[in-house]
Order: C-alpha cells, then structure tokens, then sequence
C-alpha cells in the first residue's frame, strides 16, 4: 500500500461520503446468539376448532398432542481487518492518521455498506428457511412510473391478507426505482422527518410502511422493492471487537485491528412478513 509523505502543509483529511445503515432499524432481534454460533427457534403449532359435542367422552374434539417445529440457525460471517499506522510515516504526513478517526471511517465506509448488503440479500432471498418454504414473490417487471404505486399497494394488501401486521413494516426501494415512485400520477405524502432520520435514508411513509431508500450498488440485484415486518428475521451481530493497540510489539505506532459476527435468517413461521417485487416478468 502506498505511503505518500506530505510535501507542503494540510491538516485536513478529503474525507468521502459515507451512509449510516440502511438496515439497522428494521432488523430482527427476538433471539439471542451470545456464546454460541447456532441457535435453535421453536415454532408452536396450533389446531383447528370444531362443534362442541354435549355428549360422549370427546365433548371437545379428538384430544391429541400439541406439536411444535424447529429451524436451526448458524453464523457463518465471521469478517476481519487490520492496518498499521507507523508513528514516522504519520509524522512526516503532519499526524492525520488519527487511529481512533481512521476506525471510525473503516466502519462506516467499508463494513457497514457490507453489512447492509448481505442482509438485504439474505431477506430476499430467504435464507435459513427449510426447503418448501419461502418468502413472498411477485414477479412484477420493472417497475415505471405508471404501474410503481399499483404495485407497492398490492403488495402492502397481500401481506395484510396473510395476517402481517402493519405496525413494523419497512419497504426498502432502490433509488433510482423510488425516482419512479415520486414522479407517479398518485402519490401519499411523507411523514415529517428529522435530521437522523434523513441519513438512515428514511422517506416518510407509503401505505403506512416507512420508506428506506437504498443505493443500487448494496440492493439486490433484479429487485425492484423488499417489503419486510421486523420481527420476521433474526439479524445477530454477536461479535463487535474495534480495537487501536499502542505501540505494539514490532511496530512503533498504532495497529488497529477489527472482528465482527453476524448473519440474517428469515424466520420459518413468519416467512410472510418479507415480500419481494422481482424484476421477472408474469
């Protein structure tokens, strides 16, 4: 890596533009992973109901055990990354290679991004479901400004037809597809947002459903929107180690040193709160 050594003064840094996480907000988590890579999640069955008998020994109806299923969830990112910032380098470059800084921007910009995107993938995707199930998935082309408020509306309908509650849901919609969606002959206007709000991305609300709009290159691909209940996934981070050693042996400046866990799982018996809009034709 290239060490370019400061030739006239500057005690300021180009920084690039960096985004909070897209997903944060609407990620699952019911369930726990701490000290363990895998986790098990019961799903309790219930029964149909029938006429009550005013005679006979099954008044109730024919008594039998309550079942239950399982889906068994593993962790499988386990990301890394390290770098150096020697103390003679950083002195001829007027110290701007702050650790504690230089941290904070690789979280932002490289890890974060990262996170957001497998997550997105994974909830398209269903991932941890067993074979048999899946997530909701229209097939709807690409969408235009002619057909985009039809089809977020449709949506929204199905799953409250499968019983998902509205309280919860999250559309998260590509920038450029939400372009389509704000030059639309109807549109519902936003709620008022604040400062924060803005910068995870957040657009008010359609339907109900807070909007978070999503820079294509982390979004999936052939996707045009993903509708999700929050409590439909699991999305652990079990482990978050950001870490600038001093000095440490063999190097004379800082080494600072990351690792973090972390996975996304749609849940088996709530696979109806994620609804996908593909890019594939009916």
């Amino acid at each position: 890596m290239a060490i370019n050594l400061a030739s006239t003064y500057s005690d300021k840094v180009a920084e690039r533009f960096r985004l909070g996480s897209k997903t944060e907000e609407a990620s699952g988590r019911d369930y726990e992973f701490s000290g363990v890579k895998t986790v098990k999640i019961y799903s309790i069955n219930t029964v149909a109901t029938g006429d009550y008998g005013a005679s006979g020994t099954s008044r109730f109806g024919t008594l039998t055990e309550l079942g239950d299923t399982t889906q068994e969830l593993a962790i499988t990112q386990d990301k890394a990354f390290t770098f150096s910032i020697d103390a003679g380098n950083n002195a001829g470059q007027f110290n701007i290679k702050q650790a504690n800084a230089c941290l904070k921007r690789q979280w932002d910009e490289v890890c974060t991004p990262e996170i957001d995107k497998y997550r997105l993938a994974k909830w398209a995707a269903g991932n941890g479901l067993p074979t048999g199930t899946t997530v909701t998935t229209s097939k709807d082309g690409t969408l235009t400004k002619s057909n985009i408020v039809e089809k977020i509306f449709t949506a929204s309908a199905k799953m409250s037809d499968d019983m998902v509650p509205v309280n919860g849901r999250t559309i998260f919609i590509p920038e450029m597809t939400y372009v389509n969606f704000k030059l639309a002959d109807c549109v519902i206007g936003g709620a008022q947002l604040n400062e924060e709000d803005i910068k995870k991305g957040y657009r008010g609300t359609i339907d109900g459903m807070r909007v978070v709009t999503v820079p294509s290159s982390i979004f999936p691909e052939n996707v045009n929107f993903i509708i999700k209940y929050k409590n439909a996934t699991v999305d652990p981070v079990k482990l978050k180690n950001l870490r600038v050693n001093k000095n440490p042996m063999g190097i004379d400046g800082d080494v600072v040193e990351g690792r973090y866990m972390y996975d996304s799982f749609v849940l088996e018996s709530m696979c109806k709160g994620v609804y996908v809009s593909s890019t594939a034709s009916t």
